[in-house]
């Protein structure tokens, strides 16, 4: 009986605190979300402060680490690491404080840093690494009531058949890509490389999933969905993000993926979803959910979610206050995202935008490569409709960009580096493109928004 609570019960708060939206204040949102609110509003100054004493322990312990090995080998595996990630996390870390104490401002390389389209969107108030901070360290304590309590492999056994035929996954992954497009695609990235490497997918499933499913969550898309000016038909907006996610996923499971083995990580156990004879799906899957909540103990649980944590603390967010700030200087205050994107403006204009909405959807396309908000404050001024509907929805639809998702991929354990997401990230645009000029066609022939 103990078993089947801790099955049912933790599996259901998981499922309530990631997947369903609650209205508090009159916002209707996942309760991660609400708790992300209520940190910034509330206790917001108390909540700087602790993550600035965060980055004084990591700047500090990366520096001493570097020429100190503790006796304490957890230590060493958390402050410990190669020569770039150990410049990586100096130079984050090292950043972070120079926003939040507006550190040099009187010089121009400061100012620069500190302006509120580059450094000021990365950290403080309102900050991409603010937001990250409180959704990783609530929402992965929370993790495993979705991933370690037999939900997981349930759901696995049930949707198996259906997974498998369409995108080549284990019916597992449903979870993953539920929590990303509800929850956040972050978090679905830290689902995934969780599950590969506690033996639930193999590399290439583990690839298949944290690429195509790991979109940022509805939350998000709501707040571009208000900016671009289609708060009114946000349904559609998302539809159409969920539609053109899907066929790419359906293409992505069928690359032949050389790189990326049909192999688990550090010969791990495959876990099986294969129902076995004379046993119905739905009984078999129960049992898979039973055994896994009888193995897995809550304090085992919590106490790896807290080295989880400090692990992410430590070698993920400098890394991507490093790479986004200096992303976004680039966006900012050089022409390299308009020459880059210049044989675009030929694109759209053949498509038959106008020269001057062409030129700025060109450089929006490429944008987000730095960062997903990005396409949406370089459109928002456009007055063609459809232009705005189309860059919003590309923006997620390239799912990858390296002020956050990208470099959680390149940190997972599925073994991607800065060369994969960049593919990742050209070929997602390229098959997003036809598709969304047929959607956004569609669109303006239905009288839903004007070209």
């Amino acid at each position: 009986m103990a078993t089947k609570l801790k099955f049912v019960l933790l599996s259901l708060l998981g499922f309530i605190f990631f997947l369903v939206p609650f209205t508090i204040n009159g916002e209707s949102s996942i309760l991660i979300s609400h708790i992300v609110t209520f940190v910034n509003t509330q206790i917001f100054d108390a909540f700087i402060l602790f993550t600035v004493a965060c980055s004084w322990i990591v700047l500090l312990g990366t520096i001493i680490f570097t020429f100190y090995t503790s006796k304490s080998e957890y230590l060493n595996s958390v402050f410990k690491a190669s020569p770039l990630n150990v410049f990586l996390r100096i130079v984050g870390s090292f950043l972070y404080l120079m926003v939040i104490n507006r550190w040099f401002e009187q010089f121009a390389i400061g100012q620069a840093i500190l302006d509120g389209g580059t450094g000021g969107t990365m950290a403080g108030d309102g900050g991409l690494l603010t937001t990250l901070y409180i959704t990783f360290f609530v929402g992965i304590l929370a993790l495993p009531l979705l991933t370690h309590f037999g939900i997981v492999e349930f759901m696995g056994v049930l949707l198996g058949p259906i997974m498998e035929k369409v995108f080549k996954v284990p019916g597992y992954s449903t979870i993953d890509a539920i929590a990303s497009f509800v929850g956040d695609g972050t978090i679905g990235i830290v689902v995934t490389d969780t599950q590969y490497q506690r033996g639930y997918y193999s590399q290439r499933e583990a690839y298949i999933i944290s690429t195509s499913f790991s979109i940022v969550g509805i939350a998000f898309a709501a707040a571009v969905a208000q900016e671009l000016g289609f708060g009114s038909i946000f349904p559609i907006f998302y539809g159409s993000i969920i539609i053109v996610t899907l066929i790419i996923a359906f293409i992505t499971a069928r690359l032949p993926l050389k790189k990326f083995k049909r192999t688990y990580y550090e010969n791990q156990e495959p876990k099986a979803a294969d129902v076995p004879e004379g046993k119905s799906t739905l009984k078999h899957a129960y049992d898979s959910a039973l055994e896994q909540a009888e193995s897995t103990k809550i304090g085992e649980a919590i106490v790896e979610a807290l080295k989880h944590v400090i692990s992410i603390f430590v070698g993920f967010l400098p890394i991507i206050m490093a790479v986004g700030t200096f992303s976004l200087i680039l966006a900012e205050y050089t022409p390299i995202f308009d020459i880059i994107s210049a044989p675009l403006v030929y694109v759209y204009d053949f498509i038959g935008y106008s020269t001057e909405v062409a030129r700025q959807m060109a450089p929006a396309s490429l944008a987000g490569f730095a960062d997903m908000y990005l396409p949406a404050l370089f459109i928002t001024d456009s007055a063609s409709e459809a232009s705005r509907f189309f860059i919003g929805v590309l923006a997620f639809t390239q799912l990858v960009f390296m002020s956050e998702t990208g470099m959680i991929l390149v940190k997972t354990k599925i073994g991607l580096n800065f060369l994969d997401i960049l593919k990742i990230f050209l070929f997602r645009t390229i098959i997003s493109l036809p598709l969304l000029v047929l959607l956004t066609n569609i669109l303006v022939a239905m009288n839903i928004i004007s070209f």
